[in-house]
C-alpha cells in the first residue's frame, strides 16, 4: 500500500506530529495503528481471546477512541511521553480490548453492510472474514465514526442491530427489552405509551440512514 512508504522512515514523535497538528493526517494514525503496531495490537488481542474474528472490530473502535468525539485527537495527545509510545499504546489497547470483547461476545454475528429499506425481504449483508483492504477499511471506519456520532440512541441501537443481520420484529423485542432496562418510556402525540415493533423500528432505520448520509458527507 503506498501509505506504507511515505510513513515507514518516519519516527512515532514525526508521525504523531502529523497526527495531532490540524489539519491532522488520518492516513499516518493508520499506518501507526494498522501496520507499525499492528504485531504488538494483535498479541495483546490474542492474550485476551482465542477467537481472531473481532480483532479488526477491536482496533477500529480503538482508532476512533484515540481520535476522539471531536476528531482532534485530543485523547491521542494524552501521551506524555514519560514513556515509550509503544508501552503508552500497550495500556490504552488492552484497557480498550477489554471493554469492547464482552460486547463482542454476547453478539458475535457481525457484518459491514447496512441492509435494504424493504423490511420484508431477507438482509442481503457483506460478512467480514477479517481480510479488509485500505479503502474497505476506511469505509468501515468511516461508518463506525458516523454511527457513533448519531444523537438518538434507538437510531444506534437499531442500525448496529442491522450490522448483526437482525430483522425489523427481532431488533424491536431487543428494543423493547433495552426500554425496560433502563426504565424508558415514550409516548405518541395521543398520549399513548409507544411499544416498539417493526414499523417502529423500520422508522427509525430509515431516520438513522439520512442520518448517517449527512454525518458521512460532514467528515469526509
Amino acid at each position: 500500500m503506498e501509505f506504507n512508504y511515505k510513513y515507514k522512515e518516519c519516527s512515532d514523535e514525526e508521525l504523531l506530529g502529523l497526527i495531532l497538528t490540524p489539519p491532522h493526517n488520518e492516513d499516518a494514525a493508520v499506518y501507526l495503528l494498522y501496520e507499525r503496531y499492528q504485531p504488538l495490537l494483535y498479541s495483546i488481542y490474542k492474550s485476551l481471546t482465542s477467537v481472531p474474528s473481532w480483532y479488526e472490530d477491536c482496533v477500529h473502535e480503538l482508532f476512533i477512541h484515540l481520535k476522539g468525539q471531536s476528531r482532534d485527537w485530543l485523547p491521542l495527545s494524552s501521551f506524555g511521553k514519560r514513556s515509550s509510545f509503544g508501552t503508552w499504546l500497550k495500556v490504552v489497547a488492552r484497557n480498550k480490548f477489554l471493554e469492547l470483547l464482552p460486547k463482542l461476545i454476547e453478539n458475535p454475528e457481525n457484518f459491514v453492510s447496512v441492509d435494504g429499506d424493504d423490511s420484508d425481504r431477507p438482509a442481503i449483508q457483506h460478512r467480514d472474514n477479517g481480510v479488509e483492504d485500505y479503502e474497505r477499511r476506511q469505509a468501515r471506519m468511516l461508518l463506525m465514526e458516523a454511527i457513533s456520532l448519531l444523537e438518538d440512541p434507538d437510531q444506534r441501537f437499531v442500525i448496529l442491530k442491522r450490522l448483526q443481520g437482525y430483522d425489523s420484529k427481532e431488533i424491536a423485542g431487543l428494543l423493547q427489552k433495552r426500554w425496560q432496562k433502563h426504565g424508558i418510556r415514550k409516548y405518541n402525540n395521543r398520549r399513548e405509551e409507544v411499544v416498539p415493533d417493526a414499523a417502529y423500528v423500520d422508522v427509525r432505520t430509515q431516520r438513522a440512514k439520512e442520518n448517517l448520509r449527512k454525518i458521512i458527507a460532514g467528515i469526509k
